[in-house]
């Protein structure tokens, strides 16, 4: 017998969503053979059987979302029969387990029980894992979806556990300290009407909500505004896009030039490509630009560029240019949108004035590059001040505020502007 683990598909990762069985309980499978289709918080993967047999017993269902290492299949010899007493005895040994609490669980005394019970009970949600024993708790005390979300969690990535629960149902809706209790309020504020149209949030919705709110609870932001004059990147760009794209078969942009200033910039300023792991600072070795990629659908993700200091102009050109057909096309690996340790966003391309990006978490900074446009500026001359046009741009460095002081960040954006400022044609050439 074999079992089937949830995998791990990167470090950050401890859990997964069941999308799709591509196989189902006694059918035949090779090893290496798609059995499964899984959600991650980062991208969606085909999962393979890790051995040839027939399926016995399909544990976690779709839309379940399960801990890395947890089992949710079991593959037996080819030709053995499903498994039907694994099960009953897994459900028996959950009821039993619930049945000997040593402490009896009071009812809840609190008005406004009987207008929440009224809610059909639910055992599993989509954005968090449950235990077998939170769930029936759960379902037996007529706890449901809205209350169970609601719960302050203080076991393992703030899962609920059981203390948690039971705390809940011992000190009563209105008293306890675990309760989010604007969450309930805030969730009957809003009553949709005839009229108004309800959309469910995608998956990858779903995932860059939770992962904003996170890295909001988590760093502490702070944000620095710089302006810079991009007016010789446009001049490049002008003069040798079409040379540049009938030699290297890559067209040449804007996004390359300023991944490359900000490379060397890092280089002078490491703390930026540092990250938090508990009380310890992170010095990364390799610089891995993460650059952030809207979607056709209007989603982003943040394909990562390893080792990016080790590339040359065209390499970061044609990793650009890859990376982002390949995030619109849905083709990117695991591998390529893990382990960023500094990331560029480019609200500009849209028409972005400039724009305050949200951390991308474990980096603690992220570069927003506002549109570049034409405006009058004022230099100084061997004459005097003189009014030219020029291409300008805001770049608005978001920093967590923990680990990087406002003096560094404010010196590397000084650094960088430098850097832009300074860019010319030979750049393009190595």
């Amino acid at each position: 017998m074999t079992d089937v683990v949830m995998p791990k598909m990167g470090e950050s990762i401890t859990e997964g969503t069941i999308l799709e069985w591509k196989k189902q309980v006694g059918d035949s499978i090779a090893k290496d053979e798609t059995l499964l289709e899984i959600s991650t918080d980062k991208v969606d993967s085909e999962i393979p059987s890790p051995a040839t047999g027939t399926i016995v017993e399909i544990i976690a269902q779709v839309n379940d979302t399960i801990p890395v290492g947890d089992v949710i299949a079991r593959i037996g010899e080819v030709g053995e029969g499903p498994a039907t007493d694994e099960a009953s005895v897994k459900t028996a040994a959950t009821e039993e387990t619930v049945a000997d609490e040593p402490e009896p669980v009071p009812a809840i005394e609190v008005v406004v029980q009987s207008e929440i019970v009224s809610e059909k009970p639910i055992i599993q949600s989509g954005k968090r894992f449950y235990s077998p024993l939170v769930k029936s708790i759960a379902k037996k005390e007529g706890i449901t979806q809205t209350e169970l979300d609601a719960l302050v969690g203080t076991g393992n990535n703030g899962r609920v556990n059981k203390k948690d629960i039971l705390a809940y149902l011992k000190t009563g809706m209105a008293g306890a300290p675990t309760l989010k209790e604007d969450v309930i309020e805030k969730s009957r504020s809003i009553v949709p009407t005839m009229s108004d149209k309800i959309e469910p949030m995608s998956r990858m919705r779903k995932k860059i909500a939770d992962h904003m709110v996170q890295s909001l609870q988590t760093s502490a932001h702070v944000y620095t505004v710089v302006e810079a004059d991009v007016t010789n990147m446009v001049t490049i760009r002008t003069e040798n896009k079409e040379s540049f794209k009938s030699k290297s078969g890559v067209n040449l942009t804007y996004t390359p030039m300023l991944l490359d200033a900000c490379i060397r910039a890092i280089q002078e300023f490491p703390l930026m490509n540092a990250s938090l792991d508990g009380d310890n600072i992170v010095h990364h070795r390799n610089i891995n630009m993460g650059v952030a990629v809207a979607l056709p659908d209007d989603n982003l993700i943040v394909p990562v560029i390893h080792s990016s200091e080790e590339k040359n102009f065209l390499g970061l050109a044609r990793s650009v240019s890859d990376l982002s057909g390949r995030a619109r096309e849905n083709k990117l690996t695991p591998e390529e949108i893990f382990g960023s340790t500094f990331t560029i966003t480019n609200p500009g391309v849209f028409g972005g004035l400039f724009g305050m990006g949200i951390i991308n978490q474990p980096n603690v900074g992220i570069l927003s590059v506002g549109s570049f446009q034409k405006r009058p500026v004022v230099k100084e001359t061997e004459y005097g001040d003189t009014i030219v046009v020029r291409h300008m741009v805001y770049l608005t460095l978001s920093y967590d505020h923990r680990i990087i002081d406002g003096a560094y960040g404010t010196k590397f954006l000084a650094r960088l502007v430098e850097i832009i400022e300074q860019y010319n044609n030979d750049k393009i050439k190595n």
